[in-house]
């Protein structure tokens, strides 16, 4: 302990010597990281875009494409240029931690050409870094993915990660023990070359020998190295947390106060977007600029600082591009953060339509009161009066459409026979009911027959098509059963596969047909669909604006909570899709007598905590 408070004494003093500087310099890369990377990862998502042929990917598309060839190159090429700015910005801040340390004036100008003239070394380091970092992670994460492969790929997913029989938690066990042993392997290494780039920069050492140098160096003062390192993550840690605990605390506090004034709660609500968004560059600035001074710090101690080659010469350029906060400054920070705070609110403000019909789905009919894709879930659905039931259809042994969601009945029955092994016979013995309840004991995976049969008149009825590599004929006899009952202008079409979905659109050009989607790369509204049904994490009024523009509708999955609801219907979706209708009912019908006040109070409730206790339900899937 008494070997890390002078490493951390002489790193503060730098801090406190030249914090303009390092606030600037962090700024101008975070600008950078901002410039570079967007572009770059639109371009990247432009390129994938043109690889597969479509205006748009989603879900399966995406993760086939990540675990490919060129998706796995595509993320350590995004990692390597990250970690390449991060290695910039960490020189240019030790550059100026370097002149502190001899007591001469440093400048973000200064520490920028100084790196901008070693930009080549720099490279061929990062490049390295990148290298090295490949090497010893790929062997332990192909490890983790065998025992996945190995352990929990023999059943439907879901049927794992709501269950959690033995073989999910062996596996979570020895893939944690894994992840664990990678963590060590890493940070071992990296502490090891923590001293690499201040040799890279200020002694001379070329980038080929950096890392061996830097091992050299910290060898027999890895135990100070390791604490003084241990001491900033926690540090780090601690005023994260601390600082945004308290932002959330204040909002918490302060939002009864102000429930009845909506100009108020307008500037109330900016004034805390601008206070995390200002809160989050200073503790950044702040953990980047400590981790450099830290760093250089240990460098002084084991390693004599070496000759200081100033690339800039005119004094007087570099002061007149440095900060000085002076009172007109701190105004003039005073005024942009009150503007930031007015046209924040405004914009929440201008997020909720006064807009309240919305239509309501009930996923795997109310599968909140009764288990999911049965008759009895249905018909409870539609005693409720939903608008629409949703259901989910595969193809069994004999070619017929059941409604079903996972692949196998280990969730709901604990059989593991796959449904495209089991005939009509067989189903008719697998019980999928008294999982819920034992009064639901006689209920049995239902036909899409059954299903259309009982929710003619009644309700509207959304099929997702379900893939899991056998199907044979599922789209033709999804269509044939759905006009063989008369319902074709009470159905639609959607899945998780956007070829799916065009197949359908080709046999049946009328027909309602819609996109199933978690996370997208590019813009889903250009796709040929009716509709997208997407997660929460997804809607937004940006996105909800572009897919009206385009003329589809928008509906969101699964929202089962009162609060998650009005925040959806704020948001402009033009539908639920809930386990709980009858809930949703009633949301619908205390929204229309809400003041916009209230709906706003409530579209930002859950940024303050989450005034609800959440069910659980059989799974979280769409």
């Amino acid at each position: 302990m008494n070997n890390i408070l002078p490493v951390w004494r002489q790193a503060l003093k730098q801090i406190k010597h030249s914090w303009r500087a390092i606030l600037l310099t962090h700024l101008v890369f975070s600008a950078l990281r901002l410039v570079l990377f967007a572009p770059l990862i639109g371009l990247t998502g432009r390129l994938l875009l043109k690889l597969s042929g479509q205006t748009a990917l989603a879900d399966q598309d995406i993760a086939y494409f990540l675990l490919s060839p060129i998706g796995l190159i595509g993320l350590t090429l995004f990692a390597a240029i990250l970690i390449t700015i991060l290695a910039f910005e960490q020189a240019a801040i030790m550059r100026i931690a370097l002149l502190a340390m001899q007591g001469k004036p440093g400048s973000p100008l200064e520490a920028l050409l100084y790196i901008a003239a070693r930009t080549h070394k720099l490279l061929l380091f990062t490049t390295r870094l990148v290298v090295r970092i490949l090497i010893l992670a790929l062997p332990l994460l192909a490890v983790a993915a065998l025992i996945a492969w190995t352990l929990i790929t023999d059943y439907d997913i879901n049927y794992y990660l709501t269950e959690k029989p033995a073989e999910f938690w062996k596996a979570a066990i020895l893939i944690g023990i894994v992840l664990c042993i990678l963590v060590v392997v890493l940070g071992r290494k990296l502490m090891q070359w923590s001293m690499a780039l201040p040799l890279l920069l200020f002694a001379g050492v070329a980038p080929e020998n950096a890392f061996a140098e830097s091992a050299r160096l910290v060898q027999g003062q890895r135990k100070v190295v390791f604490a003084a390192l241990l001491s900033w993550v926690a540090l780090s840690l601690l005023l994260g947390f601390g600082l945004f605990g308290a932002i959330k605390l204040i909002g918490v506090w302060s939002m009864p106060t102000v429930y009845e004034s909506l100009r108020w709660m307008v500037l109330l609500l900016g004034a805390l977007a601008a206070l995390w968004g200002i809160s989050n560059v200073l503790l950044t600035a702040f953990t980047s600029g400590s981790f450099a001074c830290l760093l250089m710090a240990l460098y002084k101690q084991y390693q004599p600082c070496s000759r200081i080659d100033p690339v800039v010469s005119q004094k007087s350029e570099v002061e007149k591009l440095s900060l000085t906060l002076k009172p007109k400054t701190i105004g003039t920070t005073v005024l942009i953060s009150t503007i930031v705070a007015v046209v924040t609110g405004v914009w929440l403000l201008n997020s909720v339509p006064t807009n309240n019909k919305v239509t309501i789905v009930a996923h795997r009919g109310a599968a909140g009161k009764a288990p999911e894709n049965t008759l009895a879930a249905f018909q409870r659905a539609i005693d409720e009066q939903t608008d629409w039931i949703e259901l989910d259809v595969q193809e069994n042994a004999e070619g017929q459409i059941v409604v079903m969601h996972d692949s196998d009945f280990m969730k709901l029955a604990g059989n593991p026979i796959k449904i495209w092994d089991a005939t009509q016979a067989q189903l008719k013995d697998i019980d999928i009911g008294s999982w819920f309840d034992p009064k639901f004991s006689m209920q049995r995976a239902p036909t899409l027959k059954q299903v259309l049969e009982l929710a003619h008149g009644k309700a509207k009825v959304v099929i997702e098509l379900k893939y899991y590599g056998h199907d044979q004929n599922l789209e033709q006899s999804v269509i044939d059963i759905v006009e063989s009952t008369q319902m074709v202008n009470e159905t639609a079409i959607m899945s998780l596969k956007y070829k799916a979905v065009q197949k359908i659109r080709s046999l049946r050009p009328g027909w309602t047909v819609g996109l199933l989607s978690a996370t997208a790369i590019g813009d889903l509204s250009q796709l040929d669909t009716d509709f997208l049904a997407v997660a929460t994490g997804m809607v937004s009024a940006g996105f909800i604006t572009r897919a009206h523009k385009a003329g589809r509708q928008v509906f969101v999955w699964t929202v089962n909570d009162p609060v998650s609801m009005s925040r959806m219907i704020s948001l402009g979706v033009d539908g639920l899709i809930t386990d709980e209708p009858a809930m949703a009912k009633r949301v619908l019908a205390e929204r229309e007598k809400l003041s916009t006040t209230q709906r706003l109070l409530i579209h930002v409730a859950q940024l303050f905590g989450e005034p609800y206790i959440p069910t659980q339900y059989r799974d979280n899937s769409p």
